[in-house]
């Protein structure tokens, strides 16, 4: 008769914590990278959001038909906001955004028109250092956003 003794041995104890610390640290680095990800896809939807109601400003501008030749020309320095956090604080992510504003000529590619048309293009820029692991380069990570459209501006 062979000698059997109940209970776990000291080694079996140990193998079940290396595997179950294998497996919670797996778990973990799945949930850091969802949350990191998460984080970016709310600051692009909030960008989006942004540039939109800009984009809506600035076709209510060219529509009024009151623009003066300063904002005819566009913004090359753009007008910053703040899509997390506001001024001094610690984790605010600052955006810019900007537009450039072009007179279209008469000639298509369907033929002449006498109306009055603008190309509007409006764009966002942001820096998200949160989507990119810690590093000297992690605050060089940009983002942009760009959306146009062609206005046309009927004389009454």
């Amino acid at each position: 008769m062979k000698k059997t003794s109940s209970g776990i041995s000291f080694i079996e104890v140990m193998t079940a914590t290396v595997v179950i610390s294998i497996a919670c640290v797996g778990l973990m680095m799945g949930v850091v990278h969802a949350r990191g990800e998460l984080h970016s896809l709310e600051i692009k939807e909030r960008a989006t959001e942004e540039l939109l109601n800009y984009m809506e400003f600035w076709k209510g501008r060219v529509a009024d038909g009151r623009l003066s030749p300063s904002e005819r020309a566009g913004d090359p320095d753009g007008d910053a906001i703040y899509l997390v956090g506001g001024l001094n604080q610690k984790n605010s992510i600052e955006a810019k955004l900007y537009y450039d504003l072009r007179r279209l000529n008469g000639f298509n590619e369907f033929g002449s028109t006498d109306f009055t048309r603008y190309e509007l293009e409006c764009w966002i820029k942001w820096s998200d250092r949160f989507s990119s692991p810690s590093s000297r380069y992690s605050s060089r990570v940009n983002r942009e956003r760009k959306i146009s459209t062609i206005m046309t501006v009927f004389e009454l």
